[in-house]
């Protein structure tokens, strides 16, 4: 019985760690008005640079709702949402994987003009500003389309760990709008590590399951 016990314990302590997450962002951005510049969604918000910062950060989804919306026009028009806190928390936590998810969408211009851009999303460093990893999207991409963006930040150097952030931003004059939709940004458990604890829970307790049913 003792072992039946550990073995449940061990399992529910891989359920657990299956479920890990910190969200540091979620946003559907429907509850924004369009001349907002600062977007809170959790503990970290985006802020505009840029244009921006001039006429919001939010316009039509093309479907009622609404959405993140970065143009061109200026040199790096963009949004970003600050360094995240506490990562090196949460690696201790077994959190060590920053993923951000969500939709991005490719619009022409205001006046019609055709895409004729690039944009990057991005995790980046707040000092010095390069990207550790990013997604471009350059070509007209006119539906939404699924993303996901992970850092290892057990593999980024720990005097960094307080400077990452996401952002996303057009880098140059060049017509065109850039969408995301359905963001979030949270710290969660790698999957591997989470299927070898399930496995591993599962086995000991399907052995000791097996021999009780023999005796």
């Amino acid at each position: 019985m003792k072992k039946l016990l550990l073995s449940l314990i061990f399992v529910c302590a891989a359920i657990g760690a299956a479920k890990a997450q910190t969200t540091y962002y979620f946003s559907d951005f429907d509850s924004f008005a369009d001349n907002a510049t600062v977007l809170p969604g959790g503990s970290n918000s985006l802020t505009a640079y840029g244009l921006p910062t001039q006429f919001g950060l939010i316009r039509d989804d093309g479907s009622g709702g609404k959405a993140l919306n970065i143009y061109g026009g200026e040199q790096f028009n963009g949004a970003n949402s600050g360094a995240f806190g506490a990562l090196s928390e949460r690696i201790s936590a077994g959190e060590t994987l920053l993923r951000m998810t969500g939709e991005y969408r490719t619009t022409a211009a205001s006046d019609g003009e055709p895409w004729n851009q690039t944009a990057q999303i991005q995790f980046q460093n707040t000092v010095g500003f390069f990207a550790y990893n990013f997604i471009e999207v350059s070509s007209s991409t006119p539906d939404w389309t699924p993303f996901t963006l992970d850092l290892n930040i057990a593999g980024v150097n720990a005097d960094q760990l307080g400077q990452i952030q996401a952002n996303f931003f057009i880098p140059d004059f060049n017509a065109g709008q850039f969408q995301v939709d359905n963001l979030t940004v949270q710290t969660t458990v790698p999957e591997p590590s989470t299927y070898a604890l399930l496995a591993l829970g599962g086995a000991g307790l399907g052995a000791h399951l097996m021999r009780r049913r023999r005796r």
